[in-house]
This record gives structure tokens, sequence and C-alpha cells, in this order.
């Protein structure tokens, strides 16, 4: 198998380890973060925090998705110039963007805050906004390093960023909580901002100790001429507007969902403070679970991006799409296992991390669960499509997606026998659409099935053991202990054990995937003695 069909699995990979480990922080981070500001305080947390995303989203998530693809194509014709100087005009690009934004927010905040019916989450909202352009200016250095197909740099500037962010929102929520959930979640969120600084001042570093290298390496490349910087903004814009605008579809849901989940929620009977406290619960506490698999289909999307980028480049349609069949088959790996395995310990799940809060809680995160399997297709789907030129694909997709959402959530809240959890369906029913419509748009493009039901049959036999393992042994534990959190881990536990042994078992992994993985021709060697792969 050629070296490089895999790339860019070792590349999302790289970024996978980081990620998870910025989420196991993170997760520490929400546990007494919850219990601290309590549903509610996270409600305005939650409202100022998809603000930031949105502004994000116009700046370091669709740019430097375009930097990737543009750095990879100049590498591959070997023009190394070109691709620095790609690096050094979105450089500046970004960091306009992000001040203007960052000061947009910062002097509307209340503004924003009273649009979306909580009023509460204008501190929190000052608290968020000098993060913006720390972290655009951030996402040159990202775009450039991962169009080299080099993510380390990216990997360890996440955890850098998280784990400053969760020192800095820890700390300031526990000493801001005697002034009120309102200052306190102003206090949590402002370590964001401090994480998105150390996060640049971490790539600034690496880059400034590869900048004499860069150089050496340019000067084979004086006098030749390279595109002009208004062409290199003009390609960077056609690019990266579809996806930006793609991108921003499900961040003005999530601010629309505020709106919609108030004023249906009070139109259902509870009062605005209920409403709040139900609204954090599923946004702040049950969504933060269904979020954690994400680690890994976002970092293989930016990897998706330049590595199906460069097969096209090549017209090598054969490759393109035996990468694509690998990336679904790597999220359905993990995004089959980790609905149900959410959807059968919900109730544990939620009340050994916040016991304080409401049975309403398991329930919430049982409903939305299942959006875990259909959000990491949407995400890999959308990478393969922007790779293969056809940005705007997954854009008009997530619109459709998105206005299903909508319908279905302002709907459903507003009956009182499912209140919340209506907002729940929505989500699930509206990434359901677009992963639908995007696995239709790949079969058109690559002219060819990609029989993505074959490709899950054993990932789902192995789901179904987890599941049922998962599900007794938590009775039984609980049964000996009586103790919830006890019983939790344990059932974990063991429905990773089976899942992992069975996968093995009925031949769900290759050796060419193993092989992919770092470390992973180690583990494929001594399952091939064994005869289990």
């Amino acid at each position: 198998m050629e070296k490089s069909k895999h790339s860019f699995v070792k590349g999302a990979l790289i970024l996978t380890v980081a990620g998870i480990i910025s989420k196991i922080l993170g997760a520490i981070y929400r546990i007494p973060l919850g219990q601290i500001i309590t549903s509610e305080g996270l409600a305005y947390h939650q409202t100022a925090y998809d603000l930031y995303i949105l502004m994000l989203t116009f700046s370091s998530y669709s740019i430097p998705t375009a930097i990737s693809k543009l750095v990879s194509e100049k590498l591959e014709e070997g023009r190394k110039d070109e691709a620095h100087k790609i690096f050094k005009v979105a450089m500046w690009l970004l960091g306009t963007i992000g001040l203007i934004l960052s000061i947009i927010l910062y002097l509307n905040a209340d503004t924003f805050s009273q649009a979306f019916k909580n009023p509460g989450s204008y501190l929190a909202v000052l608290a968020v906004s000098p993060a913006i352009f720390t972290v655009s200016i951030s996402g040159a250095f990202r775009g450039y390093f991962q169009g080299m197909q080099n993510m380390t740099p990216s990997a360890i500037s996440q955890v850098t960023e998280q784990i400053s962010r969760v020192l800095t929102g820890f700390l300031l929520a526990y000493l801001l909580l005697p002034m009120g959930y309102k200052v306190s979640a102003a206090g949590a969120i402002f370590g964001t901002s401090v994480g998105g600084f150390v996060s640049f001042m971490t790539l600034y570093i690496i880059y400034s100790k590869n900048k004499r290298r860069i150089k050496v390496e340019l000067m084979d490349y004086v006098g030749r001429k390279t595109e002009s910087a208004a062409s290199i903004i003009n390609r960077i814009i056609k690019f990266s507007l579809p996806i930006m605008i793609g991108g921003s579809i499900m961040p003005i849901m999530n601010l629309l969902d505020t709106f919609i989940v108030m004023d249906r929620l009070q139109a259902a009977g509870f009062n605005q403070i209920t409403a709040t406290k139900l609204f954090g619960q599923l946004k702040g506490m049950a969504t933060s679970f269904v979020n954690v698999p994400q680690v890994f289909t976002i970092s293989l999307a930016a990897s998706l991006v330049p590595s199906i980028s460069e097969s096209m480049v090549r017209k090598d349609m054969e490759a393109v799409r035996r990468k694509s069949k690998l990336a679904l088959k790597m999220s359905l790996l993990l995004g089959l296992p980790a609905a149900m395995g959410l959807f059968i310990l919900a109730g544990p799940i939620m009340q050994m991390f916040y016991p304080n809060e409401t049975e309403s809680l398991g329930i919430a995160l049982r409903y939305v669960s299942s959006a875990v399997v259909f959000l990491t297709l949407v995400q890999t789907m959308t990478g393969i499509l922007q790779g293969m030129g056809k940005e705007r694909i997954p854009v008009i997709n997530m619109i459709i997606g998105a206005f299903v959402k909508a319908v279905v959530s302002y709907v459903l809240t507003s009956m009182p026998a499912l209140n919340i959890n209506g907002a729940a369906i929505g989500t699930v029913l509206g990434y359901g659409v677009a992963s639908m419509l995007n696995y239709r748009a790949l079969i058109k493009y690559q002219k060819k099935d990609l029989n993505i039901l074959s490709i899950s049959i054993k990932p789902a036999i192995a789901t179904a053991a987890m599941t049922i393992a998962a599900y007794f042994s938590y009775k039984l534990i609980y049964r000996i202990i009586e103790r919830n959190s006890i019983a939790t881990l344990g059932a974990i536990i063991l429905a990773v054990v089976v899942y992992g042994v069975v996968i093995i078992l009925i031949k769900g992994v290759t050796k060419e995937e193993l092989d992919s993985a770092p470390g992973g021709k180690k583990l494929s060697k001594m399952l091939k003695k064994k005869g289990l792969i």
C-alpha cells in the first residue's frame, strides 16, 4: 500500500491524541464548573460561548482550511516559496478579521445578550471577546503546518490552550462565585481568552524555531515570480466563503436555539428561570458528552482536506475513494459505540457527574445521544467533499439540516411532555438529514457507491455486544455495591473491552488500517500471529 494512502490518518491520530487530552481536561473542568455555577450559570456561559464560536467561524474555522489546501497544493507543485507566502498573507488577513470581530463583540455584548433572550450572559460575552483575535491569528499557523501535513504544532497548541483555559476558568469561576452566577460564568469563560493567547504564543514559538531553516529553503527560490497578495486573498476567500457560510449555520442555529427553546419552554408553561436551567442542562451538560467524539472527526476532517486535495491534483480518483471509505469506517468505529454507550448509560453518567441536578438531565442525554453518529459522519464527509473541491455541497446540505432542526425544535419543545427533549430531537434529525445528503453527494461525485451499509455491519455487531455488556454489567455491579459511580465506571470499562475484543474477533479492523496508526504495527503483528487479522 502506498505510503501516502494513510498519511492523513496518522496526522488525524496525532491531533486526536491532543484532542483527547484536551477533552479530558475539558470534562474534568466541566464537572466542578457545573457543580459550582449549576445549570443556570452554564446557560449564561453557553450563550456567550455560542456567540464566540459563531464569530470564530468567520475566521479560524474556515480560512485555516483554505490555507491548508492551498499550501498543500503548492508543496505538491514544489513551490515552497509560494506556500510560505500564502501563510504570510493569510496571517495578516486573519489578524485583521479577528481584531474587527473582537471589537464588534465587545462593543455589542449587551445587544447580543438581550437579542438571544439571555440578558444574564452579558458579562460572559464581554469576557470571551478578546479570544477571537488571538485564536484567529493562531489559525494561520495551524493551516500552514497542516498544509505540510505536520500536525504536531497544532496538537501541542491544543493541549497548552486547554490546560491554561481549564486552570484559569475554574479558578476564576470559584473565586468569583460569591458575586453570583453571572459573574462566575464570566470568569469561567475568560479562561477561553487566556487559552487563546497561550495557544498563539505556543505556535509562534514553534514557528520561530523553524524560521532559520525556512529562510534557507526559500533562498533557492530568490528571483522567481510569485502569486500576488491580492490573488492569494481572492483564492482564500473563494475557497473559504462556502465553508464559512456552511460552518456558520450550526452556530447560528445554536444561538437561535437559545431564543427558540426559551420561548417555547415558556409557551409550554415553564417560567424563565426553569427554562434557563433546562436549557443549561441540555446545552451546557448533556451536549458536552455528545461533543467528545468530535475530537476525532474534526481532526480527521482537517487531515482529509489536504490529503484528498493532493490525490485530486494527481487525478487519482481510486486513492480518493480508498481514503473516503477508510475515513467513513473510522467514523463509524467511533460514532456507533459512543452513541449507544451514552444512550444506555445516560442516567448513571449524568448522576455520576452532576448528582445535584434533576432526573431530566439523564433523559435529555438519552434523547440527544444518537446525534453522535450523524455528527461524526457529517464532519467526515464534509472534509472529503471540501478536499474534492465541492465546498458548496456540504454548505447547502447543512442549511437544509439546520432548517429541519429549527422547525422540529420549535414544534416539539412547546409540548409539555417533551419540553427540552424536543430540542434534542431536532438536533438529531437535523444532523441526520445533512449526513444523508452528504453521502448522496459523495456517490454522485466519486461516481461509485462507497457501500456505507456494508462498512457499518461489523462496527454495528461489536456495538450491539458492547451495549448488552454495558447494560447488564451496570445492573449487576450496582446490585452488589449500590454505588452509582463505581457501577458506571465498571460498566464503561467492561463495555470498552468487549467492543475491542469483538471488533478484533470479527476482523472489523484490517492489518493495513492498524499499520496506519502510530504504534499500530506492533499490535497488528501480534494479532496477525494469533490469526486475529
